[in-house]
């Protein structure tokens, strides 16, 4: 066995390959706003298809489009030839990955795609191969050289397919304006998917509520907003049933219109049909309610309009929901 200093030879590899890779960047031209457009376009999904270490790629790259807003299906080539060409509609759009450009199978499925009258948009090292002539947009990966010493085994050309396919699922993120809470839907049970999805019913606050009367005196209903330090108060009937809110805003705009607040009474100055929501719904959706309606704090109600709890920006905002 020859001996060799692994370490260096380690180093040279991705040394070689993050030089490829920034040579590639320099690549991105007109081709790539193009295939941008035509995904955006699509009414139907990105068929990733590609054979051997490029199938991989275009596996990988269809579990990315997938995850970041744009609906994708991976096919492999071989497969496509023998029965799975019915996974493609007219209203897709094609990606080959082909490192050389002439991959026969790939060759093969192009007057198919060209009947469906499908764009093709091709990922490739050579922009003068069969393939990419027979495509509506082409975009270069190709590299110097491989950083097997040998030239031979796919290394730098497989990772600037690869960065190729991240700037074009993250272009499509930001263009389709992709947030973390769509990201959190497609992954339910990672660590992101399991926060964002709480429910109100998982945050919200049942105990020691700031509850009182609605025919009590204002000044009463300011103290109770000063005790429990939510900045409001939930003004509740005789029947324990919620009839309105009276939040620190309120309180400013009484102040300002009444110059004696002494005999004022709660039920009079309260804002009434206040915004509630119910548990069932995602903290998420509430921090959207919150965001739109410029409030910071909730009203949780039960179905029959019952107090269930509070719900606050800070506690969403804690719980790591934006």
């Amino acid at each position: 066995m020859k001996k060799i200093n692994k370490i260096l030879v380690a180093k040279k590899v991705i040394k070689s390959e993050g030089k490829s890779l920034i040579k590639v960047a320099d690549k991105i031209n007109k081709e790539f706003v193009k295939a941008c457009d035509a995904i955006l376009c699509c009414k139907g999904k990105v068929i990733t298809i590609g054979l051997g270490k490029s199938g991989y790629i275009a596996a990988k790259t269809s579990a990315t489009l997938s995850s970041t807003g744009t609906p994708s299906t991976f096919l492999h080539a071989a497969d496509a030839l023998h029965g799975d060409m019915g996974v493609i509609t007219r209203n897709d759009v094609v990606i080959f990955y082909s490192n050389s450009g002439e991959t026969k199978e790939l060759m093969l499925i192009v007057p198919l795609l060209k009947l469906l009258k499908i764009p093709i948009i091709t990922i490739t090292g050579s922009k003068l191969s069969s393939l990419s002539k027979a495509s509506n947009i082409v975009i270069d990966s190709g590299v110097n050289v491989e950083a097997c010493p040998l030239n031979l085994t796919p290394t730098s050309s497989v990772i600037t397919a690869i960065g190729i396919s991240d700037a074009l699922a993250i272009t499509l993120l930001e263009c389709r304006g992709f947030t973390s809470k769509d990201f959190a839907k497609s992954h339910p049970q990672g660590t992101l998917g399991k926060r964002l999805l709480k429910k109100s019913s998982n945050i919200m606050f049942r105990t020691k509520l700031p509850i009182i009367n609605e025919m009590s005196k204002l000044t009463k209903a300011i103290n109770v907003v000063s005790k429990y330090n939510y900045g409001v108060v939930i003004a509740l009937n005789k029947d324990k049933k919620i009839n309105g809110i009276f939040t620190d805003g309120d309180l400013r705009r009484t102040l300002k219109k009444f110059k004696d607040i002494k005999n004022l009474i709660l039920k009079d100055v309260m804002s009434k049909n206040p915004i509630m929501i119910t548990d069932d719904i995602l903290a998420a959706e509430a921090l959207n309610i919150m965001e739109e309606k410029e409030i910071t704090c909730l009203i949780v109600r039960n179905k029959n309009k019952t107090l269930a709890g509070i719900l606050t920006l800070n506690q969403i905002l804690k719980e790591g929901i934006e």
